[in-house]
């Protein structure tokens, strides 16, 4: 389904600084393509003029020319994903578009990522979705306005029709129920004050919630190297996993990082960086550190924890033993419906001590969480063993715990 299946190809294509053409050499926009809903279903509606698809793929290195026939998005991931599939049946992911050519397809980015933004926040209200178009699309001439989204009420309403938490968004059944006045935009203070980029680059790590009533995390992407747990000048990937890593070795000099050994000319050449785990689909199990398939075709042998903010993987049986530690029914149970495709939150979303969620607003209930189990304590239930870099005045005192490297979290290792 374009909400929610993956990619089945093995190594999933991805293409930047792309743009599409007609047979005239026009430039246009991939939406007037017919849109495959769920691959069972093929495609809704008929193509009715040739398209073409100019981009780069493997990092610049490969120049592709492709006829394209059909189109589709997913919600699930961290990102929304758009995907157009070629006349030959291959089905390519869209990265970064040419500068150029984002006003031709601003209407459908705004509208998926619209889509994306409610499904995750069903509660979100005017202000908070407009707010968040307006970072997400800041680099647009025009911010984001009740006009695009217009141009595509029949995406908005048929998607709404088949996914049961786009249909619990208020603001959606808001929208679809007033069709907009020609000319209306959203608030004009929200429109200028809007500084970010129009899709996250390579460098760009933090992608801020525009709900300001959410607890959720604001960080879509780690701030921290996978690698050292330091930060600094960090590349962060925009496959599944939301990881970031220092990409030269100077850029991890401080923490005597490895790095992934790229050069800087290499990282300025990048449009769009995928770490070889989300590449291949192979993503490590993060109770015990085994590599398993995350791939669909290939029979899932771990999943990522339903949490939009959250990169883990896990296996079915090692995640429903965590969730359900004095239960073995409960946990044996468990791990059938995830085997089955069942979405779970992992344990790193409650405290240890008292069960409980995070409150990044409150000092005592921000979490301090764990960089090497999924494990998290509130500020407040921290056992007192977890010391922190200042507490570290006697020798045997190991310092467990570091402020500032997370965003209004501590990064800990847990005892």
């Amino acid at each position: 389904m374009a909400l929610s299946e993956d990619e089945a190809d093995a190594v999933p294509l991805l293409v930047s600084n792309y743009h599409f053409v007609d047979e005239k050499n026009e430039p246009i926009s991939f939406a007037l393509l017919p849109i495959q809903w769920n691959k069972d279903e093929g495609v809704d509606g008929e193509k009715k003029d040739e398209m073409f698809l100019y981009g780069n793929m493997d990092n610049g290195l490969q120049r592709i020319y492709k006829e394209v026939v059909a189109w589709k998005f997913d919600l699930l991931d961290a990102i929304p994903e758009i995907s157009v599939c070629t006349k030959d049946n291959v089905w390519i992911k869209l990265g970064k578009p040419r500068k150029s050519f984002e006003e031709t397809i601003r209407e459908v980015l705004i509208t998926v990522h619209c889509l994306h933004f409610t499904r995750m926040n069903a509660e979100a209200s005017g202000k908070s979705v407009w707010e968040y178009l307006s970072k997400a699309f800041g680099s647009l001439d025009v911010g984001p306005s009740r006009n695009d989204l217009a141009e595509h009420m029949d995406l908005l309403q048929e998607a709404v029709k088949r996914d049961e938490s786009l249909a619990k968004s208020k603001f959606l059944l808001s929208f679809l129920g007033k069709q907009p006045q020609e000319g209306t935009v959203f608030d004009e203070d929200v429109q200028n004050s809007t500084t970010s980029k129009f899709i996250v680059d390579d460098g760009d790590c933090i992608s801020e919630n525009a709900d300001d009533d959410s607890d959720e995390g604001d960080e879509l992407f780690d701030t921290v190297c996978a690698f050292c747990d330091n930060g600094g000048d960090i590349l962060c990937c925009e496959g599944r996993c939301m990881r970031s890593f220092h990409a030269t070795v100077e850029a991890g000099e401080e923490s005597f990082c490895e790095s992934l050994g790229f050069t800087d000319k290499e990282v300025k050449a990048m449009q769009i960086f995928v770490c070889k785990n989300c590449k291949y689909e192979m993503h490590q199990c993060f109770a015990c550190g085994k590599l398993g398939s995350s791939l669909k075709s290939a029979g899932v042998e771990v999943v990522r924890c339903a949490n939009a903010t959250c990169g883990y993987f896990y296996h079915p049986h090692c995640v429903a033993k965590l969730l359900h530690l004095e239960d073995e029914n409960a946990a044996e149970e468990l791990q059938k419906q995830i085997a089955a495709g069942e979405s779970f939150a992992c344990p790193i979303h409650k405290c240890y001590v008292c069960k409980q969620g995070e409150n990044k607003k409150i000092l005592e209930l921000q979490f301090a969480v764990c960089r090497r189990c999924p494990t998290s304590y509130h500020r407040k239930c921290l056992p007192r063993e977890i010391a922190f870099e200042d507490d570290d005045e006697d020798e045997n005192i190991i310092t467990r715990a570091w402020e500032d490297l997370l965003p209004n979290r501590v990064l800990i290792y847990c005892l």
